[in-house]
């Protein structure tokens, strides 16, 4: 299935109707370490495009996450480090707006309804229940993509970002037979092509090894730059990200992720 961007609601819910809370089970994880560095780009009113303060979620089996505070600017990659189970995906939807929090507040280019928020984003993948069909051409997923999309994603602007990120795939190619790293990277592209102020990534990291992982966020940076805000789950503790955001409960006490500054330019 394609990228989901902003006014429909995820692929599970084919009727595009707002999505109902995602059904939750992972296991709880209740520290959070917050890294970051200074942010790139300020929304044009001069406050942060999201900012997220205590947010909380529950499932099932008890608390996914707790106490997430998060400030990101547009220009910025955004990483949700963590192992499975640890709330990465739910965490992911919750900042775009599709998987219901229990407490805390979350305002995304000014806005705090849930369909508001959910209209700035574009889910490339995430979990189970979004993602492109296995046996699916390439050539298929870039039109369902578009379709999605409601034509903000044009197959000229799709192609503009696989040429961008260096990806070269024929349309004839079964999308479940590509490289795990031609997989996530085509995902980022149609994701990047919706053109929506954001994109979540989930998995940026599974089934590769660390020079692919290095590789895929390369192709986060590239969007970044581009202007969009990059929201990405990934295993790894060290991303090569302007903000970390770790599930794995290493530490209660924000700290400076050192390293240089990024600056990027608008699409």
């Amino acid at each position: 299935m394609p990228a989901v961007p902003a006014a429909p609601a995820d692929r599970s819910a084919p009727d595009r109707a707002d999505p109902a809370p995602v059904p939750a089970t992972p296991s709880a994880a209740d520290h959070t370490t917050v890294l970051r560095r200074a942010a790139n780009r300020e929304h044009p009113n001069g406050a942060p495009f999201l900012v997220a303060e205590g947010l909380a979620a529950k499932g099932r089996n008890g608390p996914i996450f707790t106490g997430i505070d998060l400030t990101a600017g547009l220009g910025q990659v955004v990483a949700v480090c963590g192992d499975s189970g640890d709330g990465r995906t739910s965490l992911l939807l919750a900042l775009a707006g599709r998987f219901a929090v229990e407490s805390g507040t979350l305002r995304v280019d000014g806005q705090r309804a849930p369909g508001q928020i959910r209209r700035r984003f574009t889910v490339a993948q995430a979990g189970p229940p979004i993602h492109f069909e296995e046996y699916h051409t390439v050539g298929s997923c870039i039109k369902e993509t578009t379709a999605v999309s409601g034509g903000t994603a044009t197959s000229a602007n799709i192609h503009a970002w696989l040429d961008r990120l260096a990806l070269a795939v024929d349309t004839g190619d079964t999308f479940g037979f590509l490289p795990r790293i031609d997989q996530i990277t085509f995902a980022i592209a149609c994701a990047a092509a919706s053109r929506t102020p954001a994109v979540v990534v989930d998995d940026t990291d599974t089934g590769l090894d660390r020079c692919g992982s290095e590789r895929v966020f390369e192709a986060l940076r590239t969007v970044a730059d581009a202007g969009q805000l990059v929201l990405a789950a990934c295993t790894r503790s060290d991303p090569p990200s302007d903000t970390v955001v770790d599930l794995r409960g290493l530490s209660e006490t924000p700290r400076r992720h050192e390293g240089r500054t990024r600056k990027g330019g608008h699409q």
